[in-house]
């Protein structure tokens, strides 16, 4: 049988790659016999250490004070100034997360104040393990953080700018536990930059806010995309983290060739994952690392990255991240079965279907860079499906040309599902779109608040609100994109306290297949309606009060805990429920005395309404 050359030497190479990536980093850059743009001593001299120590300490015990992570920040850095070993010389960091977590658990009062000594009973990996699944719990007990007066964070910032900034970090920190440094730190250089401009400017106040809540925006939304991605890696492994991350540098450079895409797969995949465990150091020093290199390697890689790399470290990342792919290279064939070669999958081993496929993403993901990341690992599970089953059929080419039209239905259903959502937010706009999805939703997750409801449909609305305003070719992939990490949010809260079998099996059976899982998804049939409750139907004059946003939340409260009555509610029931509401509050929020109305006529309400649902 005839294999493409690098089939040969680099299959068993890959399979390493992607199955069992290594956590350590010494074997990172030698066992795998790939050039790492990583390679370096893990001997340290970050001159962001004591930031980085900062949002290490906060981010595993979110709960501690400024002074006692002073302490541990303080303990930490006379550790490294002093040399460990002849070889090894002062202010060298060795094995880094040992370091601070036997900071973490040195003091038992702070284990035992904080309630984290049984993770500090265990050693290795245990411990380590341990300190991050209670991120989440700590971090949640932690209040919202209000920002000081204008004028105290400009007194404060002109005594002390290096401890005013180490305190925004550390505030930063303990509010966002799964946040990569890199990122933290970013938002803190454009924050620092901030402050002496809207100290100086003609209303400080209203400069702070501006910029405060711009950063607040990049804060939440980078939070969330690096939980997701966390979360993602914990659950389906390595080998998701390298195919999804094939795709996405394959996208972004599309003249690159295979080896080139390979290394920075496998430097940005380890970078992740350390980024996940919380080692703050690496996270940053690594990023740099492989920013760095794609910087030097423009001719090769991109050059749409030009303008990126001319701005500061800190600030280089995010601009790299957010580049638009480079155009397509020509002469790409885009016959895919002539670029693979040899397809006969039946007779190549476990190994080198690994490394066809691994292949057969890179192929497609540059011929497609417009497409959702989802989509297209879609298409890679049907695509090996259709080449293990064809492997068996008498005409095997046959066979796998006519497999076209179950990729192309991969594509199609994802266009018509932004197709159909774009037109529903275009006709209904944004409050009736969100009823919709309320019906929708709480019929698949009838466990979920009504807050928490409320909170997911209005992100899925804000989803077809950004995406839908793009052009139509763009429609499939941003919704993809967005709904990829709202699932993801679902499917953490899920993991933290399970919702329901189906959404069980959407969230754990398949990354790739989430979201038409989800949407497939039509109710959840294991879910029994409460007995009929009054108390769900708060009805006083202080309903009259409610403007605005305030009067829509009332309204789909109402709906949500109809629909929790009566999954099987139809539009008219609805429509004739809500319009007998909006009366009976006309009525008596003109009453002279709107106690007495309330009182006499909220129960007749409620008895119209269990006569119009039937419960």
């Amino acid at each position: 049988m005839n294999k493409p050359a690098t089939m040969k030497w680099r299959a068993p190479i890959l399979v390493v790659f992607l199955l069992s990536f290594a956590d350590s980093k010494v074997l990172h850059r030698n066992e795998f016999g790939i050039a790492s743009t990583l390679d370096s001593s893990q001997c340290s001299t970050e001159k962001n250490l004591l930031s980085l120590a900062t949002i290490t300490f906060t981010q595993f015990v979110p709960e501690a004070t400024i002074e006692e992570v002073s302490k541990m920040t303080s303990d930490v850095m006379t550790a490294i100034k002093k040399p460990t070993s002849e070889e090894q010389h002062g202010g060298c960091l060795g094995n880094q997360m040992s370091v601070f977590l036997d900071e973490i658990c040195h003091e038992k009062e702070l284990s035992d104040k904080y309630g984290f000594a049984d993770c500090c009973s265990q050693s290795g990996e245990g411990r380590h393990q341990c300190l991050l699944a209670r991120k989440k719990t700590a971090s949640a007990s932690v209040l919202p953080f209000n920002f000081p007066e204008a004028a105290e964070s400009c007194k404060a910032y002109k005594e002390n700018r290096e401890m005013f900034m180490n305190r925004v970090i550390y505030e930063v920190s303990r509010r966002y536990p799964f946040m990569y440094s890199p990122a933290i730190l970013s938002l803190a250089a454009q924050y620092d930059k901030a402050v002496p401009v809207c100290c100086k400017a003609e209303n400080p106040e209203e400069c702070f806010q501006t910029k405060r809540a711009s950063i607040a925006k990049e804060l939440r939304e980078g939070s969330l995309l690096n939980e997701h991605v966390c979360a993602v890696i914990k659950k389906f492994g390595s080998r998701n983290l390298q195919a999804t991350t094939i795709i996405k540098m394959s996208q972004k450079f599309p003249k690159a060739n295979f080896t080139e895409i390979e290394k920075l797969v496998l430097d940005v995949a380890h970078i992740h994952e350390e980024c996940c465990l919380g080692n703050a150091l690496e996270c940053l020093q690594d990023g740099e690392k492989i920013m760095s290199y794609i910087c030097s390697q423009q001719d090769i890689l991109s050059s749409k990255t030009a303008d990126c790399c001319k701005l500061p470290t800190l600030e280089l990342g995010y601009c790299i991240i957010h580049a638009e792919n480079d155009d397509k290279p020509e002469g790409l064939s885009p016959n895919l079965n002539e670029v693979m070669g040899d397809r006969n999958f039946g007779q190549f081993s476990s190994e080198e279907k690994i490394m066809y496929m691994a292949r057969f993403l890179y192929e497609y993901s540059r011929r497609h860079t417009t497409f959702a990341v989802s989509v297209i690992l879609r298409i890679a599970k049907t695509y090996q499906e259709i080449m293990e089953k064809c492997s068996q059929a008498e005409n095997s080419p046959a066979c796998q040309n006519n497999g076209e039209e179950e990729l192309e239905k991969h594509i199609q259903e994802s266009h018509a599902l932004a197709k159909q959502s774009c037109a529903a937010f275009q006709k209904m706009g944004p409050y009736y779109l969100q009823n919709e999805f309320l019906i929708v939703y709480t019929r698949k997750v009838p466990q979920l608040t009504s807050a928490e409801l409320i909170d997911l449909t209005r992100k899925m609305v804000g989803i077809a609100s950004t995406c839908c305003q793009l052009s139509e070719d763009k429609w499939s992939a941003c919704g993809e994109g967005a709904a990829d990490l709202f699932i993801g949010h679902l499917c953490i809260r899920h993991e933290a306290n399970p919702l329901n079998p189906g959404i069980g099996h959407c969230c754990n059976s398949s990354y790739s297949n989430r979201r038409p899982c989800l949407t497939s998804l039509v109710k959840d049939e294991s879910y029994v309606p409460p007995p009929f409750s009054e108390d769900k139907f708060t009805l006083s004059k202080d309903l009259c009060q409610a403007q605005g946003r305030a009067l829509q939340t009332m309204k789909q409260e109402l709906l949500i805990n109809l629909v929790k009555q009566k999954p099987s509610i139809t539009e008219e029931q609805y429509e004739a429920v809500t319009a007998d509401f909006s009366g009976f509050l006309e009525k008596c929020c003109q009453a002279q005395e709107r106690d007495v109305c309330f009182a006499e006529e909220g129960p007749k309400l409620i008895s119209r309404t269990r006569a119009a649902l039937g419960v």
